[in-house]
């Protein structure tokens, strides 16, 4: 029997149907809002950290541009989601995915690589993020 595995989309996604159908409920809103955050910013921090840890050659930085945009989309998604229960976290989201456009659209030429800091500026910021929204 093959298990159906899981993706971040499908968690985000659900959260996001959970989080619309508690609009009575503004505790369990900001609680899943907060959890949405979290989980964006840890798995786009995880998967930053992992393939740049990876040390592969073929393709690389057209992996790390792959991660910057698909997840500049996603936190733009949360962002829109989370507007009115935590307005400073939605603001934080749209920030942190601008500069993640910018390095996804960044050119890579011999002498210069904009893609890999601006990815690793990325991930360090939204690790911040979770501290502040677990405290």
């Amino acid at each position: 029997m093959k298990m159906k595995r899981m993706g971040l989309w499908d968690i985000v996604y659900d959260l996001i149907k959970e989080y619309h159908a508690a609009k009575t409920d503004k505790k369990r809103q900001l609680e899943i809002a907060k959890i949405l955050a979290k989980k964006a910013y840890l798995r786009f921090n995880f998967e930053w950290v992992s393939e740049r840890d990876a040390d592969t050659i073929g393709g690389r930085f057209d992996e790390q541009k792959r991660i910057l945009e698909q997840y500049s989309q996603m936190f733009l998604d949360l962002a829109v989601e989370i507007y009115d229960i935590l307005p400073e976290e939605s603001s934080r989201m749209k920030s942190v995915a601008t500069q993640m456009k910018k390095g996804a659209y960044s050119t890579l030429t011999h002498s210069s690589n904009e893609i890999t800091p601006t990815g690793d500026k990325c991930a360090s910021m939204v690790m911040e993020y979770v501290k502040n929204i677990t405290e």
